[in-house]
């Protein structure tokens, strides 16, 4: 059976979950979903990102992160839809939370469950991406596994 750790900010899309539960057809996938309590942003990154995505309005929003409790119902949310749909689509899945910064937390992950691979969802960070700080480019190095970073909800792949 191949194991994938997922790290993901969000509830995967339908379409995340088709490229986890069919990315090494025909071997069965096994998938260990990771989420991060949000309790802490960068606003600054933030709004760069808003700005090069060309969402003006969003990038000049008050800044502001959620309570830890309104942060841990959301990951938890995300969690569970994640895990379910993953299941429905016959993966044998499972996850947890973690914390705001959640490399370390998925390194030992990978290595005690011996994950194939690893394979970020997110949207897109342009700012962390550039200068190779994203969680998918700590991980590479963190992890020493395969590391595949895909933009939530595409097929666009980040390199």
């Amino acid at each position: 059976m191949y194991t994938i750790l997922v790290l993901t900010e969000d509830a995967l899309t339908p379409h995340d979950v088709e490229r986890v539960a069919h990315l090494h057809d025909p071997e069965p996938v096994r998938a260990h979903v990771l989420v991060p309590v949000d309790t802490r942003r960068n606003r600054l990154v933030e709004a760069l990102d808003d700005v090069a995505l060309g969402r003006l309005a969003e990038a000049v929003r008050e800044p502001g992160a959620p309570a830890p409790d309104e942060a841990r119902a959301t990951a938890q949310q995300a969690l569970e839809a994640s895990v379910a749909a993953l299941q429905a689509a016959g993966v044998e899945a499972a996850g947890a939370l973690t914390g705001d910064d959640p490399v370390d937390e998925a390194a030992v992950a990978a290595s005690d469950l011996g994950a194939d691979e690893v394979i970020v969802v997110t949207e897109p960070h342009y700012v962390e991406e550039a200068v190779r700080r994203d969680w998918a480019s700590r991980l590479r190095e963190a992890s020493g596994r395969p590391v595949l970073h895909v933009i939530a909800g595409t097929d666009r792949v980040v390199s």
